[in-house]
Order: C-alpha cells, then sequence, then structure tokens
C-alpha cells in the first residue's frame, strides 16, 4: 500500500534550524522570489511534501516550515501561549534567511499565520488555501473555544479523515501519526476572531482556494470568498477538493493552478533579491 506522507520526503531538502522553528529549501539556486508554504493546526512541514517536490523540478525556489512546537520540535511549556502572532514570528524569521522576495502559501490557520507575517514580509504575493479567516470580516461566527491551560490533542483517525481529507479513500495513518497537539491560543485566536489584518500589508496580489469537500461550520458558503474579496484577490472554488488540498487526490491539479497563477502574475520572472 502507497503511503500518503512519505518519511524520507523531507530529508532530500535542506533542512535550517530557526531560532524556534525549522525550514527545509528547495531550488534556491534559481532566480526568483520563493514560495513559502505554511502549514495549519496539528500540521507540519511534512504536509508540503509534494508541492515541494513538483515545484522545485520545475525549478521554482520553494521553502516550508515547521512552525514552533510542530512537526517534532519540542513543545515547551509555554507552548500553550504561543498564538498566530508568535507562529508569524516563526515566518518572518524563515522569510529573512531565505533572503529574497516570497510569496506566502498559507494553508488553514497557516494562512491566517502568513496573513499576520504579512506586516514584516511585504510578500510579493499570497495564496490561501482553505483559509482561517481574518477576524474583522462581517459577519463571521465565533466558535467555541479550547481551555488554555494544555495543548489540544489531534483528532483521532475517524475524525481526521472527515476535517482533513474527506472523500479520500487511501491510507491515511502516515498522516495521523504525524499530527501534532496544537498550542490552544492559536486555535482560540482563530476561533474567537481575535486576529485583524491589514490588507495593505500584501504587496502584491492574492488568490484565495476554497476545497468543495471541507466542513462546512469551519468554512461556510462565502467566508472564503470574502477573505479573497478583503486583499482585493481572486477567489476559486475546488469542488473535488478536500481540506488538505496539498495531499488530497487532486493536489497535481492545486499545484499546477498555483503555477499557472504565479506566471499570470509575473511572479516567476523577477530577479532575487
Amino acid at each position: 500500500m502507497t503511503r500518503l506522507i512519505d518519511p524520507e520526503a523531507l530529508s532530500r531538502f535542506r533542512s535550517t534550524m530557526l531560532s524556534q522553528g525549522r525550514l527545509f529549501s528547495a531550488a534556491l539556486d534559481m532566480p526568483g522570489p520563493a514560495l513559502l508554504f505554511i502549514h495549519g493546526g496539528y500540521h507540519g512541514a511534512w504536509c508540503w511534501q509534494n508541492f515541494m517536490s513538483w515545484f522545485a523540478t520545475r525549478g521554482q525556489p520553494c521553502a516550508t516550515i515547521d512552525l514552533r512546537g510542530h512537526g517534532g520540535l519540542p513543545q515547551n511549556a509555554d507552548y500553550v501561549d504561543q498564538g498566530v502572532t508568535a507562529f508569524a514570528e516563526d515566518v518572518i524569521e524563515a522569510a529573512r534567511v531565505l533572503g529574497r522576495p516570497v510569496v506566502l502559501v498559507g494553508h488553514s490557520l497557516g494562512a491566517l499565520v502568513g496573513m499576520a507575517a504579512a506586516r514584516v514580509v511585504a510578500p510579493l504575493g499570497q495564496i490561501l488555501l482553505a483559509p482561517s479567516p481574518p477576524g474583522q470580516l462581517k459577519d463571521l461566527t465565533p466558535l467555541p473555544t479550547f481551555p488554555e491551560n494544555h495543548p489540544v490533542p489531534p483528532p483521532p483517525e475517524t475524525i481526521a479523515r472527515d476535517k482533513f481529507l474527506s472523500g479520500y479513500k487511501g491510507e491515511i495513518g502516515s498522516l495521523i501519526e504525524r499530527l501534532c497537539a496544537e498550542s490552544p491560543h492559536a486555535l482560540n485566536d482563530r476561533y474567537s476572531l481575535r486576529i485583524h489584518v491589514d490588507p495593505r500589508w500584501v504587496k502584491g496580489k492574492t488568490l484565495c482556494l476554497s476545497a468543495g469537500r471541507d466542513l462546512k461550520h469551519l468554512h461556510p458558503p462565502g467566508q472564503d470568498e470574502a477573505t479573497a474579496s478583503l486583499f482585493g484577490g481572486r477567489h476559486l472554488m475546488r469542488p473535488k477538493s478536500a481540506h488538505d488540498m496539498m495531499l488530497d487526490d487532486h493536489w497535481a491539479d492545486t499545484a499546477a493552478i498555483l503555477f499557472e497563477w504565479l506566471e499570470a502574475e509575473g511572479l516567476r520572472q523577477r530577479g532575487a533579491a
């Protein structure tokens, strides 16, 4: 049986330890801005294994990050206090280490982390995959929150399949074993709508993709479109995609959409800083 997550995938990329996170990079010998992939809640850099390989083989500089406490990194006593703003510091540091303009590619909670990091990073563009919304959007409904005195364990397999890979029939045990406990502060930043962002922080265009098989209470109709509209960006619905659209059966088609958008926006032709 083919395993969804290859345990050796990230070892093929250059690894750089950050102050609290960890950066993996590829194709940095090529000119142009780098894609910086940001994982969502409970996940790690490992969830971008397909996209990293796909873009690197096409000569696109790219990188992904394990945010603090994720991807096997230690969860210190203060992990429960680490929220979206703290995670954004890891993204800011990663962008500085890359030393060139970046396009932020954030998934789920990682999209909100990227929006917060944009205040300092000033990305040339951003791509939002099934994003957690900025708190200032109209008509958002806060969601039940978690106690903030202990990490939130990842969901069990039956719930995880519905939440992350609805409609995917393959093996997901290799994903389940890599999910980590999440900071309740970070989750509550999203559920309590505590994070507001300024669209002017993103210096270029925005592309927002919705997953048609996403959970509707987390991504009700119109939410992703409103997020795209806040940034004056483009919204696309992927009807057959699961929440983890970088891992499901249609991930390569999704990668191609990103690639075509980057070319259309001229983000593959600009020289490195």
